[in-house]
């Protein structure tokens, strides 16, 4: 699935029109259709629906759904916002359809919302500016209502750039777009604006469509890649040696973590180096091999992937440890408190991915964490660039981007449990795990974001998500690595 921002979406449009032969009015007719074809179908008994129209061509689609629902006997409370005598000629063609009809246009003063559904033609996807108190308190009254809310396109007031509200924005029980996909609906706030999406291309051709360039590829079992089913004449060392290098005093379970999530992501061995007090903190895994920070040379020439950063702290001698990895050229995942401008510019390896969630990234690209999530499409590709690494931006719709990638790829699995202490130490784990396992470096990040993000799904269908912790993704990951094998 392809996600494209509001200026590829206009080229489309316009595409559709000159190269598909297809008019603006049978477009716009369409697009109303698909609306109240979806609002009929849930709710047949419907008697009444408030509808919304802005002065763009939201509006004219509003006007579309306004006109079906009267045809089809369903009474209609139709509210106006903005000068309707600058609609375009195609949405004052429906306009004029509806008055003609006897239809009412009431410009909206606070008056009382009376539908069993509301639905949101308001603001289109061009919108980028803050919304005046006017603006927020119309959608204000429309959020307050307990009628579900259905959107055209996208949600008044959200940004279909960067899913940030403008400041506010109608909470959609579901929004229907069109034409392509907005990235600004599965970014930051944006799903939970939009709820449901559902997508109807308007008939555009293929050709109009591949002519412009997605903004974001979504990560699905289409475009994965897992490790190679395993040979019989195989032995440990063909599935990568895996060192996680963290687990300060205090810390020493962001290591334990990171480590048993890349055995269980199928790493042939793992080796953990942590705080010579900590040695002993791990005996109960007897799988893993653990050593002190002070064997670290030893380590460094067996390993064939390293993961850095889990729990090791800023300490003086955890910074002499990262002094040794400067030299070590084969893929080093780093994590946490290893995410620093220093290290990173100082790693001689051309395989590395970087894991900061919206803080971390913050500071690595010396902005405030607000920064990052007002435009995350931008903050990945600022440290992807900048650090010439696989990025991973985590957070809701992690993003994996590669240098030089105009066409990043987003995770929309997972859920709010996942907001837990220890998931980016198994994280990283699993993408060591992979990286081991001979898959390229934006190969293992994008397919160890997904199937962690898929385990926290399985763990939801069992118990509540807010009980999640990540441990139980450690020991779910090896039953979804098999029923995607065998998808």
């Amino acid at each position: 699935m392809l996600l494209y921002s509001p200026t590829s979406v206009y080229a489309m449009d316009k595409a559709a029109v000159s190269n598909d032969g297809l008019a603006e009015i049978e477009l716009m007719q369409r697009a109303g259709a698909r609306v109240w074809c979806e609002i009929s179908e849930r709710w047949p008994e419907l008697s009444k629906i408030t509808v919304f129209a802005g002065s763009g061509n939201n509006g004219g689609d509003a006007f579309v759904v306004a006109n079906l629902a009267k045809q089809n006997g369903v009474g209609v409370q139709f509210f106006s916002k903005g000068d309707l005598e600058k609609q375009s000629a195609t949405s004052a063609h429906y306009r004029d359809i509806w008055q003609q009809s006897g239809g009412v246009v009431e410009d909206w003063q606070g008056q009382a919302i009376q539908g069993e559904v509301i639905v949101d033609g308001l603001l289109g996807i061009g919108l980028t500016r803050e919304l005046n108190e006017d603006w927020q308190a119309l959608i204000a009254a429309i959020n307050q209502s307990k009628a579900p809310k259905v959107a055209i396109d996208i949600p008044s007031g959200l940004n279909a750039e960067t899913g940030i509200a403008k400041p506010c924005a109608v909470e959609a029980t579901f929004t229907v777009t069109f034409v392509g996909r907005k990235v600004g609906q599965v970014l930051a706030d944006g799903p939970d604006y939009c709820g449901e999406l559902i997508y109807e291309d308007l008939g555009i051709s293929s050709a109009t469509r591949v002519s412009q360039t997605p903004a974001l590829e979504v990560i699905d079992e289409s475009n994965l890649n897992l490790p190679n089913k395993r040979k019989h004449n195989s032995h440990k060392y063909s599935f990568g040696h895996v060192l996680v290098i963290g687990g300060d005093k205090g810390m020493i379970g962001a290591a334990s973590l990171a480590a048993q999530a890349a055995l269980r992501a199928g790493a042939g061995m793992v080796s953990v180096l942590v705080h010579p007090d900590c040695v002993h903190s791990l005996s109960a895994t007897p799988e893993l091999m653990v050593q002190s920070w002070d064997e670290i040379d030893e380590k460094l020439a067996s390993a064939s992937v390293i993961v850095v950063g889990p729990g090791l702290g800023q300490s003086d001698h955890a910074n002499v440890v990262l002094g040794k990895l400067h030299s070590f050229d084969k893929p080093i995942v780093v994590d946490a408190s290893a995410l620093t401008t220093k290290f990173l510019k100082s790693i001689s390896s051309r395989e590395v991915v970087i894991t900061p969630h919206p803080g971390e990234a913050a500071r690595l690209l010396a902005v405030s964490n607000q920064d990052i999530q007002a435009d995350r499409l931008q903050a990945s590709q600022q440290l992807s660039e900048k650090f010439s690494a696989i990025s991973v931006l985590k957070g809701s719709g992690s993003i994996v981007r590669k240098p030089g990638d105009s066409v990043p790829a987003i995770n929309l699995r997972g859920n709010p449990g996942m907001a837990s202490a220890g998931m980016g130490d198994v994280l990283a784990g699993m993408i060591g795990a992979l990286l081991g396992q001979h898959l390229s470096v934006f190969d293992a990040a994008k397919t160890a974001v997904y199937i962690h993000a898929c385990c926290a799904e399985a763990f939801a269908l069992e118990a509540d998500e807010s009980g999640l912790i990540a441990s139980d993704i450690i020991h779910l990951i090896p039953e979804l690595v098999k029923q995607i094998r065998h998808a």
